[in-house]
């Protein structure tokens, strides 16, 4: 399964929110507000939303100045979430991918929960 959120544009070079999004305590300023977020250490990072079980992700691995890969740590859904930049005038603009190994049966379940989440991230993202 495969998600994409829509892109937003942050007014900050490309190298400062590169390296912002490479630590795991700013995803604290990304999450919802209804989200309880816990850092283990600088790459991992776990949060709750709602029903949802715990959700702990680890920074797996990054691209400079393209890409952020986060994956799951642990739990029975392997899943990435990837922060793909773009320099643009400057600025930078993020767009945020999951993709998961989720049966079709589960997919109907969390298809519009996940796109939420996505959309809550994204819009989030002139915090950083």
């Amino acid at each position: 399964m495969k998600l994409e959120s829509s892109t937003a544009t942050v007014p900050r070079p490309i190298e400062k929110v590169f390296g912002k999004l490479t630590q795991a305590n700013t995803y604290e300023l990304l999450m919802p507000e209804e989200a309880s977020f816990q850092i283990k250490d600088e790459k991992h990072f776990s949060f709750k939303l709602g029903g949802m079980p715990v959700i702990p992700l680890k920074l797996a691995r990054q691209t400079p100045n393209t890409q952020i890969v986060m994956a799951a740590d642990g739990g029975s859904v392997p899943f990435e979430l990837h922060a793909n930049l773009e320099e643009f005038n400057g600025e930078t603009k993020i767009q945020l991918v999951f993709e998961g190994n989720i049966n079709p049966m589960m997919q109907m379940m969390v298809k519009k929960p996940l796109t939420k989440f996505l959309e809550a991230l994204i819009a989030n993202a002139g915090k950083l």
